[in-house]
């Protein structure tokens, strides 16, 4: 009876090694692809913040307008401190840890449609933060794009894709796009 003890002894160490990796690269994914579909929700919400933003200017201020209400709203998502970019202050609530990067990583674009319409597209670089899954994801999405899967698909002022951030991850793009009517008239000037 003894013999048979010990001859099994380690078969629950065995299906652990073999079955905790598993678990805890499913485990991950979940928790990233609840934070892929909450980023994206939030990028949608930047857009029409940023289409809201132009509708109450002047049609110069439009891309500044949409740009600076875009960031604010991608600030919560921005993970990517840079050496010298400092954190994205909010109104009333203060210095976002962590945001330095969004201005990198948020563009806005405002097109017109028609004479009552404004167009806004919101392209973010959303770093993928969870690890073993992250960078796997990152590959998935389209690794062929650039030869380089691990870095922002997008290169920064110097030329350099993806090496501001301090942290290096893989990142993925989301582009969301909102029109907006034009309820009322603004005036270029008094008068």
């Amino acid at each position: 009876r003894t013999q048979m003890a010990g001859k099994t002894s380690g078969t629950v160490m065995l299906e652990f090694v073999l079955a905790f990796p598993l678990i805890l690269t499913l485990m991950l994914a979940c928790m990233q692809f609840a934070h892929i579909w909450m980023a994206k929700q939030v990028v949608h919400y930047a857009a029409f913040t940023a289409a809201r933003a132009t509708l109450v200017c002047e049609k110069g201020e439009y891309q500044k307008a949409a740009q600076q209400a875009s960031e604010q709203i991608c600030a919560w998502i921005a993970e990517g401190t840079t050496g010298g970019d400092a954190d994205k202050r909010i109104p009333g609530w203060g210095e976002i840890p962590g945001s330095g990067g969004v201005a990198r990583k948020t563009k806005a674009r405002v097109e017109d449609v028609g004479r009552w319409n404004v167009k806004v597209t919101v392209e973010h670089d959303f770093g993928l933060i969870f690890p073993i899954i992250g960078p796997m994801i990152g590959w998935l999405v389209n690794p062929w794009e650039s030869g380089n899967e691990w870095t922002e698909q997008r290169a920064d002022e110097t030329g350099n894709v993806g090496g501001a951030d301090l942290i290096r991850q893989a990142h993925i793009r989301f582009k969301e796009v909102v029109v907006l009517p034009k309820p009322y008239v603004t005036l270029p000037s008094m008068g």
